[in-house]
């Protein structure tokens, strides 16, 4: 019988380590990366005639489509006034339609059209680029670890709201 690791959770440290400039600050550092990375990505994203917040919108709606707006809001992190603007744009472009959702009519599902679809996979490979340049160096584990120290950060934040 295999011998059973008992994992000890280590509990975060109650004080804050000591301020030792901007640059060992974790929301600086993360402000910082983020900028970077988008920055790089608006360039790609300008060729392409869309927003950071045109990709989120076909990223999430090529996993879920037909997200009502108010579900597209928050898992894009705009306000509604904010995505309807950009989801106009992205009408007018044939990338995405609005629909009264068959569970709920008083809800405006949007629908990813086939040229979003292609949009979408238009773009995929270079964000990858940029992701793959972002990661370079790490090991497959360590980005795992990033991904997962990210959401855990995120989900922190999330519920001391």
């Amino acid at each position: 019988m295999a011998k059973r690791e008992t994992v000890l959770r280590r509990e975060p440290d109650v004080q804050p380590p000591p301020y030792r400039g901007h640059d060992t600050f974790m929301p600086y550092v993360l402000n910082r990366a983020t900028s970077a990375l988008n920055a790089d990505f608006q360039v790609v994203l300008r060729k392409h005639d869309m927003t950071l917040l045109h990709w989120r919108v076909l990223a999430f709606l090529t996993e879920t489509d037909g997200l009502g707006v108010s579900a597209l809001g928050r898992y894009t992190g705009v306000d509604q006034a904010t995505l309807s603007r950009a989801l106009t744009v992205m009408e007018k472009a044939g990338y995405i339609a609005r629909r009264p959702s068959p569970q709920d009519q008083r809800v405006v599902a949007i629908e990813l059209l086939p040229a979003g679809q292609a949009q979408f996979q238009r773009v995929l490979p270079l964000a990858w680029d940029i992701y793959t340049r972002a990661v370079h160096g790490l090991t497959r584990g360590e980005q795992q670890t990033l991904h997962h120290l990210l959401n855990r950060i995120r989900e922190n934040m999330q519920s001391s709201m």
